[in-house]
């Protein structure tokens, strides 16, 4: 993979095909790979570069505890922009990816052309609209973030990949996927624990002037699909819900996800 520096730290991304830019954006617990058979789908015609955002993949993790934060990983995406299309450029973010997107719109909008985002991690959209969801939300990244604490990864991954995707998801997994989870605890603690901070308000997702298309798989967590709905109300953007998925459906559905991407680049 192609490797970059970023504030003396080494920053890895994948890239494929010619094109006008399009950069997908990983979920928490994943790297840029994810988005392979979603890029595979969606065909020639496109550059896509999928970063590994700080912690996760080939690049490193931020050496200062409980320093990481959205914003920080906006800038970094926002200098990988730089460096490697010179323009601004769409942008497709999934879960933790998709909070990352809506930072880089907020704060650096002329790098943003438009966004697709595939179940952003804004649980404060909750806690600001006062949903009696937002408990719910929290709970679970408390508890896997304690868990990596206290030295009972599995534990915690066990309860996570499971809300997210249903009982019995994490013992299916391959022993292969179970151990890269738990490889990448200590960053993952750091990533849940950003999500717990950020801080994005209504009044900024409204300020944001970029084409927006949200994402939401219609099997997916009660708090997951409220947060996608409180975002389209809180912006122009168009909406799309994604039969017979979850929340992981850049993985389970690339190809249903390829075509929304394609149909809003198009437009």
């Amino acid at each position: 993979m192609p490797e970059l520096a970023f504030r003396g730290l080494r920053v890895a991304y994948r890239s494929w095909g010619e094109g006008p830019p399009v950069f997908f954006l990983h979920a928490g617990g994943s790297h840029g790979g994810q988005w392979t058979k979603v890029v595979e789908a969606l065909g020639p015609g496109w550059s896509a570069i999928a970063p590994d955002v700080l912690g996760f993949g080939g690049t490193d993790a931020w050496p200062v505890a409980g320093g990481l934060s959205h914003d920080l990983q906006a800038e970094l995406v926002a200098h990988i922009i730089d460096r490697t299309a010179g323009q601004a450029v769409d942008v497709v973010g999934h879960s933790y990816g998709g909070s990352i997107a809506v930072r880089l719109a907020v704060n650096c909008p002329r790098k943003v052309r438009s966004l697709v985002l595939i179940e952003p991690i804004l649980n404060c959209l909750l806690a600001e609209t006062g949903d009696p969801l937002f408990e719910e939300s929290e709970r679970i990244n408390r508890f896997l973030a304690d868990c990596i604490e206290r030295g009972q990864p599995e534990r915690g991954w066990q309860a996570f990949i499971d809300e997210r995707n249903g009982p019995g998801t994490w013992q299916r997994l391959s022993d292969k996927r179970r151990e890269e989870f738990v490889k990448q605890s200590a960053a993952a603690r750091e990533a849940v624990l950003s999500s717990l901070n950020n801080r994005t308000t209504l009044a900024e997702l409204g300020a944001i002037a970029t084409p927006m298309m949200v994402v939401c798989g219609a099997e997916t967590t009660a708090p997951e699909r409220r947060v996608s709905e409180v975002l389209r109300d809180a912006t122009a953007a168009r909406y799309r819900l994604l039969p017979g998925a979850g929340h992981m459906s850049p993985l389970s559905h690339p190809g249903e996800v390829a075509e929304i991407v394609r149909e809003h680049l198009a437009r």
